[in-house]
């Protein structure tokens, strides 16, 4: 740790668990747990279900940074998560086809973010040419002594309630919420309150890391929202469970090593491997796929079919500068034959162990793996119905 940033005592809590640092430009799992952007993204699998790093668990939608942790990390930490913020874009301005993750501090108004945004505030740093300037450089001293203020009660609001935030649940679009202030519509589908995007995932588990954090710092108004919200409690479980069902990703949406033969027969002609949605953040993207013919990014903008039909004006997650008036097209997927024989030698070896479990004796019957080759350098076959253009990995780690 840079010298000045010891005397910040960083929470556990607020370590990021894949690099060791203060977590930067945090993203909350359905899960609850909680890491950096760019850890988050670099742990994906981009050609099939990702786990969780700390968990295991899994999910397929690459969330939206947490504003509310965003703004709070930044008040209590100012230097370190300057320091971090340097860099984070040094790395971005150095590997040009990384991307750059979203610019929060001019994206979020002050209303967005529950008014955790000063008034007044600017972006920390700006650009000369390729040169990184931090114009705040000198001024770490005086960040120290500053973050010494607490944060108050309304820097943690929920966007529903108002209120400060009891076991709070953070859904993919970033957005935090008391676990009783979610409601799920008769038709299954969760979506977000403030900009109504869909929560694909799930219902979302509590943000343990925010909401011990929550009790510690607030202990007499997080007691007093305990006392009001803890009667509901049970009436909230038996609300969430019939329906709770109906908000998870249909079966065998995405490729796994036991389910990929059956999953290929229903979505493998619509599978597009290392492409993730920019809005949602689908990743791989099932389905319909559009790409925009405007943007220059090297990340590239994609959308999923469902976001390109709900024609959404929200950012990218890679901070591309796409608008409305750009034009997007559909693209065909390419299928690269070595994503294909991953996945079958797992199906197979599941196969086979099943199979010899079965065995009265274990020479009979033995299923041997079989040894795939690929007749090609790059190991890519184009679908019958693909077009023949080429496709670079859109947001695969580096």
């Amino acid at each position: 740790m840079e010298e000045g940033t010891e005397s910040e005592q960083i929470s556990d809590n607020f370590t990021c668990a894949v690099c060791l640092d203060v977590l930067y430009k945090p993203i909350v799992l359905v899960c609850g747990h909680v890491s950096c952007f760019w850890c988050c993204q670099f742990s994906m699998d981009m050609k099939s279900e990702s786990h969780c790093p700390l968990c295991r668990h899994t999910y397929h939608h690459f969330p939206a940074i947490c504003q509310t942790l965003h703004f709070l990390l930044k008040k209590l930490y100012p230097i370190s998560y300057k320091r971090r913020n340097i860099q984070t874009r040094e790395v971005e301005l150095e590997k040009n086809t990384l991307g750059f993750s979203p610019d929060i501090d001019s994206l979020v108004t002050s209303e967005e973010s529950n008014g955790l945004k000063d008034a007044g505030q600017t972006p920390d740093h700006s650009f000369e040419g390729d040169v990184l300037v931090d114009p705040s450089a000198t001024n770490e001293k005086k960040l120290s002594e500053s973050s010494v203020r607490a944060c108050s009660v309304s820097d943690v609001l929920c966007v529903a309630c108002k209120q400060l935030l009891f076991r709070p649940v953070v859904l993919n679009c970033g957005h935090v919420y008391c676990e009783a202030c979610i409601t799920i519509p008769t038709e299954g589908t969760l979506k977000c309150q403030v900009c109504e995007c869909r929560h694909p995932s799930g219902f979302p588990k509590v943000c343990r890391v925010l909401d011990h954090f929550l009790e510690e710092q607030f202990a007499s108004e997080y007691a007093l929202r305990r006392s009001t919200v803890q009667p509901n409690q049970e009436q909230i479980q038996n609300r969430i469970l019939p329906n709770e069902v109906n908000t998870q990703v249909p079966r065998f949406s995405f490729p796994t090593e036991e389910n990929f033969l059956q999953w290929w027969t229903v979505h493998g002609s619509k599978f597009h491997a290392n492409v993730g949605c920019d809005v949602c953040g689908m990743c791989p993207i099932i389905g319909d796929r559009y790409r925009c013919k405007d943007c220059t990014e090297s990340c590239g903008y994609d959308l999923c079919g469902d976001c390109y039909n709900t024609s959404s004006d929200l950012p990218g997650r890679f901070n591309q500068k796409h608008t409305s008036r750009h034009q997007l097209e559909l693209v065909k997927p390419i299928i690269n034959r070595n994503v294909i024989y991953r996945l079958l030698r797992g199906q197979l070896a599941v196969v086979s162990s099943i199979a010899s479990r079965s065995q009265s004796s274990p020479t009979n019957g033995s299923l041997e793996l079989p040894s795939p080759s690929v007749d090609d350098d790059d190991g890519s076959t184009e679908l019958p119905s693909a077009t023949g253009e080429d496709q670079s990995d859109h947001q695969a780690p580096i």
